[in-house]
């Protein structure tokens, strides 16, 4: 009988290759809003840790997938897919694991890197040393990338998201139009930042 993680893995498989998607190999590509902090998109094969912000990781995930990849998103159950299009990401080419045991998570992830340009996952309490080691070389190997939503250890860089200003509301009142959110990136003792408006929908 086949465990969640293998049964996950297998409707997984069978989804993804029915359509002709595999991951970018050069560079992954990043929405416009970040190509100044980005400017030859995110590394292929490395982890991201980002906090703060879903936001980020929608805009993220839409710059793959408007080229034309696959996605995926493993452990957030509350997903706006509406917000997500509006970004520009594929529905169609989205890959949702909303819920997961905890020891099958890097077998899931693996498991996407296989046909994913980019994941988006929240990840489990705890994973050893060996596990990441794993993951970062079928990560490497696969050129898939990997955003982490939470602290990583070995991450390409921390990202850091947070809301700076919100928009059509004064002093408590009136109908909220669009806010800023502000993104920053260590990478390397380096950081750098943007901010870029999120739009409501009336």
């Amino acid at each position: 009988m086949a465990t969640t993680s293998e049964t996950t893995v297998a409707e997984l498989t069978k989804l993804l290759a029915r359509h002709d998607s595999a991951p970018v190999t050069a560079g992954v590509p990043v929405h416009e809003v970040f190509a100044d902090i980005f400017p030859h998109g995110l590394r292929s094969g490395a982890v991201y840790s980002l906090r703060g912000s879903m936001t980020a990781a929608l805009a993220l995930l839409a710059g793959p997938s408007l080229a034309g990849s696959w996605c995926g998103v493993v452990g957030v159950p509350d997903l706006g897919v509406e917000a997500a299009a509006e970004w520009g990401v594929q529905l169609d080419r989205l890959a949702l694991v909303p819920r997961f045991d905890p020891a099958d998570w890097t077998t899931v992830i693996a498991a996407l890197a296989e046909v994913t340009a980019l994941v988006v996952a929240a990840p489990p309490d705890r994973i050893s040393p060996g596990e990441v080691s794993r993951l970062l070389a079928r990560l490497r190997t696969s050129g898939s990338t990997l955003v982490v939503l939470g602290p990583w250890p070995r991450a390409a860089a921390e990202l850091t998201g947070q809301v700076v200003e919100w928009r059509g509301l004064h002093q408590g009142h009136g109908h909220l139009s669009a806010w800023r959110v502000q993104l920053e990136v260590t990478e390397r003792h380096r950081r750098r930042q943007i901010e870029f408006a999120v739009p409501v929908r009336p």
